[in-house]
């Protein structure tokens, strides 16, 4: 479990190769930068295609009670006509049941290596011992305290891993290490939980085979699709928990849904949880989501992705699938080298009450402004919405110290070329409050139905164009110099907006901005000079 006494201070997408960004920067402005360029990064397989406490029973089948954050209370967006939106409701996750029929793998029996030997043998024990415990009633399989390392080579591309039954808990003992064997292949899976539902993985230590890999080149390039837990495909129910997975090649988690063919209909992955983990130190992702239902990832520490596009924490992406109900909750998010967290495909996604910063974190990921920042960079940002998502990004902490491709922004908008007309092409709503940024601002273009409420932007400023039914109210911004709201061509309604150039943002020196606008009648306060 992470700790969460930290401060309240309060894409380069590898997945959807060959999508590129056409995204609007403030030119001039001290925070913009240029428009950045999304690029494209390898892609490969499924994926390269395209709480307080528990939250719940430990593994039981009740829904996850997914806890709120103060004052986080989501209104529906005012507004008549096409301006009218309302967010979804807040997403659950249903938990698997609960397995209590206890079977600690014999070792001995099974020929299992607890001394990081004989990989393919142990990995056939493994297997073999689950199997057996499943066909004699037991529903609970602990594999005891031991460094195992598995990995059978399957075909020219995979390299296999522990496989899953359905209906049951995998339980890994404290000490219990389970460690993919150095490999050639582009694909693997150390725990693959592959059509089963009702299923539990709880702790211990994934490791992947990350520095000892052979890429097939000096480079080491490619290979992004080794992962820690693959819970694929059209699975329901599966409860990831009190686990440390890194050093993979690919991602931590990758959860897979079918996709739709002329046979069958689209078959997403249902009822998802991933919570108390540590994700970190791995080349592609933290956890990607492609193709799925209903899922609550929170309480995790995800940090240090870097090596291979895209780079995120977490990302959503679904390669011609259908993502939705998605609920980001508590999460802590560092050192992550394309960004925090990205959606392309999400629908009703809400992320709520994570903290993400950059760089200058110790081991829990705190901020501590003493340290150094041993990031190089950062391409895209914290938090990226892709043009048609529809998200509630909700009362999280934000903070930059390193300028991205796209400038300084904490919360950023990707479109297409193609959007760059009427903002009616992309009618999705997007809900935008209670977040609190520090030297990182706001950029929204080319959209609608933006409702923006009650954040603070320390040393930032916040940016819109081509906005249609937008609502700004009861936002501030903090800061001495420079440009602060910047818009052009938004037509909606902004009330009660504050700036406070002040040092130390004495509330006396606070200054209520009017911008007059409605949503018949865009206003500008911006040249449109290169923006």
């Amino acid at each position: 479990m992470i700790s969460r006494e930290w401060p309240r201070w309060g894409p380069r997408l590898g997945l959807l190769a060959g999508l590129g960004a056409a995204l609007v920067g403030a030119c001039g402005s001290d925070d913009s930068g240029g428009a950045g360029a999304n690029g494209s990064g390898a892609s490969g397989g499924d994926a390269g295609n395209g709480g307080s406490g528990n939250g719940g029973k430990l593994d039981g089948g009740t829904p996850a009670d997914a806890s709120t954050s103060d004052g986080s209370v989501v209104n529906p967006v005012p507004g008549e006509g096409e301006c009218a939106w309302t967010p979804g409701e807040r997403p659950t996750a249903q938990l698997p049941d609960e397995h209590a029929s206890e079977y600690v793998i014999e070792l001995g029996r099974w020929q299992i290596s607890d001394a990081a030997q004989e990989p393919v043998q142990t990995r056939k024990g493994i297997n073999d011992a689950i199997r057996w415990a499943k066909d004699n009633g037991y529903d609970k399989i602990v594999l005891p305290p031991g460094n195992y390392l598995v990995g059978e080579a399957t075909n020219d591309a995979y390299q296999a891993g522990v496989e899953l039954e359905g209906d049951m808990t995998f339980e890994l003992a404290d000490g219990a290490v389970l460690q993919m064997a150095p490999n050639d292949r582009w694909n693997y899976c150390v725990i693959s939980v592959n059509g089963n539902s009702n299923v539990t993985i709880r702790g211990g230590e994934v490791l992947g085979d990350r520095d000892l890999h052979d890429y097939g080149n000096p480079e080491r390039t490619g290979h992004d699709e080794g992962h820690g837990i693959c819970v694929w495909t059209a699975v329901d129910r599966v409860l990831i928990e009190d686990i440390e997975l890194h050093e993979l090649t690919g991602d931590g988690v990758l959860i897979v849904g079918d996709k739709q063919t002329d046979s069958q209909p689209e078959k997403p992955s249902t009822n998802i949880t991933i919570r108390n983990s540590q994700i970190h130190h791995n080349r592609r992702q933290g956890v990607s989501i492609v193709g799925a239902h209903d899922v609550v990832i929170e309480d995790n520490h995800i940090h240090h992705i870097q090596g291979t596009s895209p780079q995120f924490g977490i990302d959503i992406e679904g390669a011609g699938r259908r993502d939705q109900d998605i609920h980001i909750h508590r999460n802590v998010f560092d050192h992550n080298a394309g960004g925090d967290f990205v959606t392309s495909t999400g629908h009703n996604v809400w992320f709520e009450d994570n903290d993400l910063t950059q760089c200058q974190t110790n081991d829990a990921g705190v901020y501590d402004p003493a340290l150094p920042c041993d990031l190089d960079k950062q391409v895209d940002g914290p938090i990226i919405l892709w043009k048609e998502t529809d998200n509630v990004i909700l009362n999280n902490r934000i903070r930059m110290s390193l300028r991205t491709v796209n400038g300084f922004w904490g919360i950023l908008g990707y479109v297409s070329g193609s959007a760059k007309s009427a903002t009616r092409d992309n009618p999705i709503g997007n809900y935008i409050a209670g977040n609190t940024l520090f030297d990182a601002g706001i950029h929204m273009a080319h959209n609608m139905r933006y409702f923006v409420s009650n954040n603070t932007i320390h040393n930032g400023l916040m940016l819109g164009y081509n906005l249609a039914c937008t609502r700004l109210e009861d936002n501030r911004i903090n800061r001495t110099a420079s440009e602060h709201y910047k818009l052009r061509d938004v037509a909606g309604v902004a009330t009660r907006n504050i700036l406070n150039r002040s040092e130390g943002a004495d509330p006396a020196e606070d200054r209520v901005l009017y911008f007059p606008m409605a949503d018949d009648a865009p206003y500008r306060n911006s040249s449109p000079v290169f923006w």
